[in-house]
């Protein structure tokens, strides 16, 4: 039989919530038939003193410290992985950096050891193809076309521009035109004659306008282009004589001290109306008998043109004049 103190024990532990005071009780017999009949016992009880709702939270801490702690080694394993990955993609990059600028440098050392092809040697042909070209440029065929300056080719300028005409039917063209400028009135012809003057005068304008745009320099360098090509390569082959560009401001070469006996003696008149290579042979002949005092007169003359020149020379082509040519002496009888 239990006590009184034992039975108001075991009450009050049964009506305390599980929850508010968890117990564990282990009865060999139900209380209510140890109440009822007095022979129950209890076998033993214990009590766990505290809750453990603390114990629950330490170990949430613990387990939030141990996932703090994870997370931040997580972090700080790959931020070092990822920094390690970008010092070897550095360095890989800079590694190849250094090989492409090695492949490079060795490439142009082997290109510059390597030797130059020659150049295949230019044939005479195309040496004179080239040489042609230059020229041509030099040369300066570009004077402005010039107007119809007779009254047959204003005539004819009037007639058929604007007019095509066929190569068979041209020949016929020309014909009836030169049958109708044959029956013009003398209005017509004197209305072509003043067309023919007001060319002439654009013509004139218009070359000095254009010799005027170029320089002096420019000129020389023309007239000898257009000499060498005429000489050399016969180009243009119309007409034979050269066409030089007639520029006023180049310096005209100083005349020779039998240039200048040769004009005083034909300006005399002891040899007009004779043969010209007769009347030559005779002024020639007169040179090398002259005196000494009369010949310095002449070449006197000769060396203040020759100066003079030079200074033109110096002033309007900038540079100093070429060579001295040899005097035209007549040949020693």
């Amino acid at each position: 039989m239990l006590s009184s103190v034992g039975r108001a024990a075991i009450r009050r532990l049964v009506s305390t919530s599980s929850i508010a005071a968890p117990r564990r009780i282990a009865v060999s017999w139900p209380i209510s038939h140890t109440v009822r009949y007095g022979r129950g016992f209890v076998k033993g009880f214990a009590t766990a003193g505290r809750p453990k709702g603390s114990t629950t939270s330490k170990a949430t801490t613990k387990t939030s410290k141990a996932k703090s702690t994870k997370s931040t080694k997580g972090t700080t394993k790959a931020k070092a992985k990822t920094t390690k990955g970008t010092t070897r993609k550095a360095t890989a990059s800079k590694a190849k950096s250094t090989k492409a600028k090695s492949k490079a440098s060795a490439s142009s050392k082997s290109k510059s050891k390597r030797p130059k092809r020659k150049a295949a040697p230019l044939t005479p042909e195309k040496k004179n193809a080239i040489q042609r070209k230059e020229l041509k440029k030099t040369a300066l065929y570009e004077e402005p076309k010039p107007l119809p300056d007779t009254p047959w080719t204003v005539y004819i300028y009037e007639n058929t521009k604007d007019r095509s005409v066929s190569p068979d039917g041209l020949r016929d063209r020309m014909k009836s035109i030169a049958e109708a400028y044959k029956n013009l009135p003398a209005s017509e012809h004197e209305r072509l004659s003043n067309t023919v003057h007001q060319n002439k005068a654009k013509n004139d304008a218009a070359y000095i306008a254009w010799v005027e745009s170029l320089t002096p320099e420019q000129t020389v360098a023309a007239n000898k282009a257009r000499h060498l090509l005429k000489r050399k390569f016969n180009y243009p082959a119309t007409p034979n004589t050269v066409r030089v560009i007639r520029d006023p401001r180049i310096p005209k070469r100083p005349i020779t001290p039998f240039s200048l006996f040769t004009r005083s003696r034909w300006a005399t008149g002891d040899y007009a109306g004779r043969p010209f290579a007769e009347a030559a042979r005779e002024i020639s002949k007169e040179w090398l008998k002259l005196p000494d005092v009369e010949r310095h007169a002449y070449d006197d003359l000769g060396k203040a043109a020759r100066l003079e020149y030079e200074q033109k020379v110096e002033a309007v082509l900038h540079r100093k004049p070429g060579r001295r040519r040899v005097s035209a002496q007549p040949p020693a009888q």
